[in-house]
């Protein structure tokens, strides 16, 4: 089953790549990134991995407002990362898989997920991985998709290519809780998303 879903997720994600930064796409995504954008702390450089990075567009959003941080994405089509790329020279790319990231324990300051997480297709694990990688005191963020009525979400998940689930907030905390995060934080970012944040302890 998960490897299906793997083979849909890398076709449509790879095909989608040409058209991935097209303005009306982004501009829907613009919305997803400005609850992460809010939560990150800009008063010091920090180390930063965004998995699902897709052509980067987040990334490159951080660069600008803290050129000295160090920031790397991990996207599972390499589509997308070859755009990502070719748009900045100074972040670190590389085509991977967030359910077994290659990155040392205790790297990141923030570990970061954006509009992805639903299609995971062993959630558990992929915040086990994210977890890993992410320093003690450091943040896990999770910018999904999350719609007011529950027969959207139901939709969804029927109707996009390789989305395996789309998560309540009681699931998600759920989820955070299961790997040891703390201080667990949720709020509605707009009308179609919601953020989790958790500490690793």
């Amino acid at each position: 089953m998960s490897q299906t879903i793997q083979k849909e997720n890398t076709a449509f994600f790879d095909a989608w790549a040409k058209s991935y930064d097209c303005f009306l796409f982004q501009f829907w995504m613009k919305h997803f990134h400005q609850g992460v954008l809010k939560v990150l702390d800009f008063s010091k450089p920090f180390t930063l991995l965004d998995v699902s990075c897709g052509t980067g567009e987040l990334l490159n959003t951080i660069a600008k407002k803290s050129p000295k941080c160090k920031l790397s994405g991990m996207d599972f089509s390499q589509e997308m990362i070859s755009r990502a790329q070719r748009k900045n020279k100074n972040i670190y790319f590389q085509q991977g898989d967030v359910h077994k990231l290659s990155f040392k324990d205790n790297t990141f300051d923030y570990v970061i997920s954006t509009t992805a997480f639903h299609h995971y297709h062993d959630q558990q694990k992929a915040m086990q991985e994210m977890t890993r990688v992410a320093k003690k005191g450091g943040s896990i963020i999770v910018s999904d998709i999350h719609f007011l009525l529950r027969l959207f979400n139901f939709l969804n998940e029927k109707l996009e290519p390789g989305c395996v689930h789309v998560n309540s907030g009681k699931e998600m905390k759920s989820l955070f809780e299961k790997v040891g995060l703390i201080n667990i934080q949720q709020k509605r970012n707009f009308m179609f998303s919601m953020i989790t944040l958790g500490i690793k302890n």
